[in-house]
């Protein structure tokens, strides 16, 4: 099997169905590759274990990660061009206890060019006036609810003239007019790091990919202390849990007050439109005053009251 032939194949397979994930998975002695589209599962191809193997091998050798490396959870990204069009992807894998590894393939569709489906576009329109005040936003929201995509946007309207720097692991978004950097921690090229010396650069806005420790968070605070626009995105299961989980990495409540200005959670929900077509809209809730209140129930609400949603995506979602 040409394997090459295979992982173009796989990649056009992906862009075909527009999805954001294809897993590459072991089952037994076989590979199975797989996307999801709601609750189901849409199959692609079952191969046998060594022809698994190589194929992840390739998308590992294309991706700059390490090839060698089976046992500790690795990602990378590469832009694949398919049909003389460019496809970026980030890559993801882990082996198992038994050492054998797993590709997850994440679609990062080119920025600009994916439909933008906004239930309550008034949202919107109050997010981007909200976030051209000074500190620190933050997005939260599930993987791959759309959070890096929303913070280009944001920064993208901005003036022109304005210094824009990303620091991500790795870069999801190709975008020429920003200053992008990637985090490299075999040369101490951590967040951490990359936040000081970006600093110098007078950003006007900085976009943080993840606020994932201690360190990042500490830096960020700083960044935003010291009159910056900071955008970064954070896990929590809500914008209250936002709060928690900024504590919980030792940031203290007099700094959250003083440097968050603003809190995005959003979710991506099924619907079905006019033509019958299945398709997903972003669902946000959003917090600028002292970040204390919820509007999620509330929104969700008049979604379903309009008819976007039906009654088994309103009882599934109610819950940030």
């Amino acid at each position: 099997m040409d394997i090459k032939q295979l992982s173009i194949n796989l990649i056009e397979w992906g862009s075909g169905l527009c999805i954001q994930d294809i897993y590459i998975l072991p089952k037994g002695n076989s590979v199975q590759i797989f996307t999801r589209k709601g609750d189901q599962r849409v199959f692609f191809k079952e191969l046998s274990e060594i022809e698994g193997e190589k194929l992840i091998f390739h998308f590992k050798f294309i991706g700059g990660m390490d090839i060698g490396e089976k046992r500790k959870a690795q990602v990378g990204a590469v832009t694949y061009v398919v049909n003389n069009e460019e496809k970026r992807l980030r890559l993801s894998t882990v082996g198992d206890f038994r050492q054998r590894e797993s590709l997850v393939i994440r679609f990062l569709h080119k920025f600009g060019a994916s439909q933008e489906n906004y239930f309550l576009p008034k949202q919107l329109s109050i997010i981007q006036k909200q976030v051209k005040r000074r500190g620190l936003h933050l997005f939260c929201g599930p993987v791959g609810s759309g959070k890096t995509t929303l913070m280009y946007k944001l920064a993208k309207e901005t003036d022109q003239f304005q210094q824009v720097i990303t620091i991500e692991d790795p870069v999801e978004i190709e975008e020429e007019r920003f200053l992008q950097l990637q985090t490299n921690p075999k040369i101490n090229l951590t967040y951490d790091a990359l936040i000081k010396a970006c600093l110098r650069h007078r950003p006007d806005i900085l976009i943080i990919g993840e606020i994932r420790d201690g360190l990042t968070a500490q830096a960020a605070i700083r960044a935003a202390l010291t009159g910056h626009t900071v955008f970064a995105t954070i896990h929590a299961r809500s914008i209250l849990g936002v709060y928690e989980r900024l504590v919980e990495l030792g940031v203290e409540s007099r700094e959250i007050t003083e440097c968050v200005s603003g809190v995005i959670y959003q979710r991506l929900l099924p619907f079905i439109t006019t033509s019958g077509e299945e398709v997903n809209g972003l669902l946000m809730d959003y917090s600028f005053s002292k970040l204390k209140t919820s509007k999620w129930l509330q929104e969700l609400r008049k979604v379903w009251a309009y008819g976007f949603i039906d009654n088994q995506t309103f009882e599934k979602e109610k819950e940030p």
